[in-house]
């Protein structure tokens, strides 16, 4: 039956909505459920993110490769003539320090020739010569290999423009295939190119990679070479080729190398930025100075102070929200959705134990805790650099003291790290949870699911019975009405 096109099935379809209503109860409280359980689930996920973070300042704190609280600070004089960084285990102090000369790059020229002329026509077959450069190794700092250039006879016919550029380009790509197999490495290599001081001539230009008195370059016997007086022994002056700067028989003799003085000591060295001078130490010469300048090393007390500070506030960040979710008091609006869960109820008291225990694998027994530094914590638990001086004071003392409170293996950011990480680590504590969250919210998920089919159904059930009692309440009224009819007519007479 068309229950829409019906007389009263509106009456049917409120009676069955209020049927329904009630048969939805325990959906709804199904759904009730899963948004709580949903909401207990991201409550998981942020007290993840607050210890992953804690757990990212203290392994920041920890690292075995660099000790953070050894962070050292440099001023110079002038830093337009020379620059200075340090790392921790550079020294404190100052020092005097002047440069004579700067490294250069060796560079030898040929001599000049005119680009019309045919000066290497005598050659008619191939030219063969070698460059010998640098090539350092683990066993031999001062190693050497030589590289064989061939020039073919062809190449040396033609103008003389057209055979320098034939030779340079031979002797780039010589360079390029000792690179390719391994032969030298890509800053050994010597370039070559042509320059053109003027129209019409021509040098053919040597230059190696890098500069210093290591990286010089040597030519091999070679008729060639003669030819092109690159590998004159000598300073180049006017059209004749040579050296551009002298290269000397040694890193002292050389005007290759740098040469600085440090302390009333004389350097040289092969670059113009220096590592193994001072230790921990790199100097950038930029320029010749003969009067004394002077740089400073010292304690970074504010990057340690910083880095120190981003762990406390990650500490704090991780406390406050655990004291939150972990509320006792009765009222379910102050009850933090942790304070029934034993497990984590009890991070914010054992993070509490770790920061005020004390260190004693410190080097020194006078700082062992982290109130010995300044660090204290108040009546919330939230750890703060409550004395400055007195953090400043010991970092200044020797920063191995402050590390050690932090970084040796009982140390305040080590215990950290190793309590938070039980939780946040992939298969830890909190992934745990999570996951039999996850599978507790499907089940629900599930059963609401079941729910629904089940209440189509129901629904379904309701409207055909309902649909019946319809019909035959209907039929009953149209017999009532039939006899009642029947009735008055026989009492007035009419049929």
């Amino acid at each position: 039956m068309n229950i829409g096109s019906t007389s009263g099935s509106g009456s049917i379809y409120e009676l069955i909505d209020r049927y329904m209503q009630l048969e939805e109860i325990p959906k709804n409280k199904l759904i009730e459920k899963r948004t709580a359980i949903e909401s207990r689930k991201k409550i998981f996920s942020e007290l993840d993110s607050k210890l992953s973070a804690l757990k990212s300042k203290s392994d920041y704190l920890t690292d075995i490769i660099t000790d953070r609280f050894a962070a050292k600070k440099t001023t110079v004089s002038d830093s337009d003539l020379f620059g200075i960084t340090a790392k921790g285990n550079a020294t404190k102090g100052v020092h005097s320090i002047s440069v004579q000369q700067l490294a250069k790059a060796d560079t030898r020229v040929s001599n000049k020739f005119d680009d019309s002329d045919s000066d290497f026509s005598a050659f008619l077959t191939d030219q063969t010569f070698t460059i010998e450069v640098a090539h350092p190794t683990d066993e031999d700092a001062n190693n050497r290999v030589s590289i064989e250039v061939t020039v073919t006879a062809a190449q040396l016919s033609g103008t003389n423009d057209d055979v320098l550029q034939n030779i340079s380009g031979a002797i780039n790509l010589a360079m390029s295939e000792a690179f390719a197999d391994e032969t030298i490495d890509n800053d050994e290599v010597v370039n070559a190119s042509v320059v053109k001081e003027e129209t019409g001539t021509s040098r053919l230009v040597l230059t190696s990679a890098q500069t210093g008195y290591g990286y010089r370059m040597d030519f091999g016997s070679s008729s060639l070479l003669d030819t092109l007086n690159v590998n004159n022994n000598a300073l180049s002056v006017g059209d004749s080729g040579g050296y551009k700067y002298a290269v000397g028989s040694s890193m002292e003799s050389s005007a290759l190398s740098s040469q600085f003085t440090m302390d009333g000591l004389n350097f040289y060295r092969n670059s113009n930025t220096v590592s193994d001078a001072l230790t921990g130490t790199t100097i950038r010469l930029k320029d010749l100075f003969s009067t004394e300048e002077t740089f400073t090393i010292a304690t970074d007390v504010e990057t340690v102070k910083k880095d120190v500070q981003a762990f406390i506030d990650a500490y704090n960040e991780a406390i406050v929200f655990i004291r939150d979710q972990t509320k006792a008091k009765s009222d379910s609006a102050e009850r933090g959705v942790l304070a029934s869960d034993f497990v984590y109820s009890n991070i914010k008291n054992d993070l509490r134990r770790l920061v005020s225990s004390e260190v004693s694998t410190a080097s020194n027994q006078d700082y062992t805790l982290l109130y010995d530094i300044g660090i204290e914590t108040n009546q919330d638990g939230k750890l703060s650099i409550a004395d400055a001086d007195k953090f400043e004071e010991a970092l200044e003392a020797n920063s191995q003291y402050v590390s050690d409170l932090f970084r040796s293996e009982d140390g305040v950011a080590q215990k950290v790290y190793d309590y938070v990480n039980n939780f946040v680590k992939t298969g830890g504590t909190i992934d745990g949870t999570t996951k039999a969250i996850t599978q507790e919210v499907s089940n629900v998920s599930d059963r609401i699911k079941y729910m629904d089919e089940m209440l189509v159904r129901k629904e379904k059930q309701y409207f055909n019975e309902f649909s019946k009692l319809q019909e035959t309440m209907y039929l009953l009224q149209n017999q009532q009405s039939f006899y009642s009819t029947f009735l008055t007519s026989r009492t007035t007479g009419y049929y």
